[in-house]
């Protein structure tokens, strides 16, 4: 019997966890598994992207209205998607799905798997949500970190510790495997009022306090006073609660002028193509998608060592690392890549072969389908 698996997010955009969610219904679905996403959608604050990404793909999705902290209509109507579609596995992808997927799944004979993709613990009252999902794990058949940093977070709540898995992220590959880079490459500067002799610095990710994105923009100001007779530019993609703080920051500093925010972008493949540098500087992470993807585009990657990032690029061969919110650190190390076309090159090829091998959405979703069959009894997904 083929297996039925609904992934429950509560999402505010298109980000790494959505991507994850994507990437694996996508690849389940080729092996005979029937997967339905489902969003659940703060009334007061909708963000429907998830849903109208994963329709565009092709994949089944569902949209739950949530009105109130607890919203006992949500849990009804999740309740009947869950029986009406013959649910085996519900697979909650954040804290609100966490509680929200146990009380409709209470009674039911389906199987319960919480992915931990981050805690952010960015606010009080985060924190206290986080706390109470990592208690109701306990409740859960399996929980999956992204990273063994997050696994160890996990681990002082959950009682059973054979519960506890780490499955690394993976993506899609394919995207990033443009045809005539070159060309693409100044085809997307050209749009973006970049120039083809500009040196260009990139992050992609949401502009919030835990990516730090205030440290990427001081160290940025250092480099400034050190390119003065060639362009440097700093592209920041993303939408977020900073973004105001940031822009405001930037014009503190005097680099307003060199720095481009773009909002959400939709064609990440191409932006990361347009990069000679790709930086996070997060001070919290799981493993991000965009550390995966900037491998995948064969730039050269500068990060901070938050979360799981060290366990992929090691550092002087699939990328460099620096640590967490020092400027000038990050400063010195961007200016040693941005000037050594040879390394920037060298990286980003290693981290090609890397991600290829071990962090495909492939490799991501056969982890996963172990879990699911591991759980669920009688029930065998169909390999084709």
């Amino acid at each position: 019997m083929n297996m039925r698996v609904l992934h429950l997010r509560s999402s505010v955009g298109l980000y790494g966890a959505e991507q994850v969610i994507l990437n694996l219904a996508g690849q389940l679905n080729a092996v005979g598994c029937a997967n339905h996403i489902v969003c659940i959608c703060n009334v007061q604050e909708p963000h429907l992207e998830l849903v109208k990404e994963a329709e565009r793909r092709c994949l089944s999705a569902f949209v739950i209205d949530c009105r109130r902290l607890i919203d006992f209509h949500t849990i009804k109507s999740l309740r009947e998607l869950i029986r009406n579609r013959d649910i085996d596995v519900i697979h909650c992808h954040d804290y609100k799905a966490s509680v929200f997927g146990l009380l409709a799944a209470t009674g039911l004979k389906v199987k319960r798997v919480a992915t931990n993709h981050l805690w952010t613990r960015s606010s009080l009252r985060l924190r206290i949500y986080q706390t109470i999902e990592g208690i109701l794990y306990n409740c859960f058949d399996k929980v999956v970190a992204v990273s063994d940093v997050i696994e160890n977070e996990c681990r002082p709540f959950v009682f059973r510790k054979s519960k506890l898995t780490v499955i690394p992220n993976g993506i899609d590959l394919h995207p990033f495997a443009l045809e005539n880079r070159i060309e693409a490459r100044r085809s997307t500067r050209a749009r973006l009022g970049l120039k083809e002799s500009d040196l260009v610095i990139g992050n992609i990710a949401r502009l919030s306090v835990e990516k730090d994105q205030a440290v990427l923009l001081r160290a940025f100001r250092i480099l400034t006073s050190l390119y003065k007779e060639r362009s440097l530019k700093l592209l920041m993609a993303g939408d977020g609660p900073e973004k105001s703080n940031l822009k405001g920051l930037a014009k503190q500093l005097d680099i307003d002028n060199d720095c481009l925010f773009t909002g959400f972008r939709s064609d990440v493949p191409e932006i990361l193509n347009c990069l000679d540098v790709y930086v996070q500087s997060s001070r919290r992470e799981g493993l991000p998608m965009i550390i995966l993807e900037a491998m995948a585009s064969q730039v050269a990657i500068v990060s901070t060592k938050a979360g799981g990032v060290p366990t992929v690029i090691a550092d002087g061969e699939h990328g460099r690392l620096v640590e967490i919110g020092d400027p000038d650190q990050l400063a010195r190390v961007l200016d040693d890549v941005l000037s050594n076309p040879d390394e920037r090159r060298a990286l980003g090829q290693q981290a090609r072969v890397l991600v290829e091998a071990q962090f495909s959405a492939h490799a991501m979703a056969a982890r996963y389908l172990t879990v699911y069959a591991g759980i669920t009894e009688n029930r065998e997904c169909s390999h084709g």
